[in-house]
């Protein structure tokens, strides 16, 4: 800790010196570079960036650094390297938006299918549980946004889900 503290203050030899073994005179860019390594690998393996919170690879908490970037980010605490450098391999700020339009969009697909969006509870579409997905929408149809209900409605949602079919 010191020498980081004085290095304006050491001679070029310590400095020299303290380089060769590997010294780290920025931890806080180490821990941040270390964390994206491990995103990287991350990604490398599932082949998305959608971290769950408590995610440790290799001992190394991931899931919390994922956190602590969305955060950043919001807070303007990111560098615009750093937020370019998480979207170029598709990093996602805001997960339950991607999930929200994933669900409209097979949705739509239903739709294109079925002719209708009377989608029955338990049904799957390619893994996703758009059957659940619709109903939450009806469930939680007073905090959805006036932009969601409307594009919703604009397909023919089904908004009893008292129907059989639902």
């Amino acid at each position: 800790m010191v020498q980081r503290t004085r290095k304006s203050k050491l001679t070029p030899e310590r400095q020299r010196r303290l380089d060769e073994i590997g010294f780290v005179w920025d931890i806080l860019l180490e821990s941040w570079e270390e964390g994206f390594s491990y995103l990287l690998r991350f990604k490398e393996i599932e082949g998305h960036c959608r971290v769950p919170k408590t995610f440790k690879l290799e001992g190394f908490n991931l899931g919390g650094w994922v956190e602590r970037q969305k955060t950043s980010k919001s807070k303007s605490k990111l560098t615009p390297e750093r937020q370019r450098r998480l979207d170029e391999i598709g990093f996602v700020w805001e997960y339950r938006i991607e999930t929200w339009e994933k669900g409209l969009n097979n949705l739509l697909r239903f739709k294109e299918i079925e002719g209708h969006c009377r989608v029955p509870k338990t049904f799957k579409l390619e893994g996703f549980a758009l059957g659940s997905w619709v109903h939450r929408q009806r469930r939680f149809v007073h905090s959805l946004s006036t932009e969601r209900k409307q594009r919703l409605t604009d397909i023919g949602f089904i908004w009893d889900g008292q129907n059989k079919s639902t």
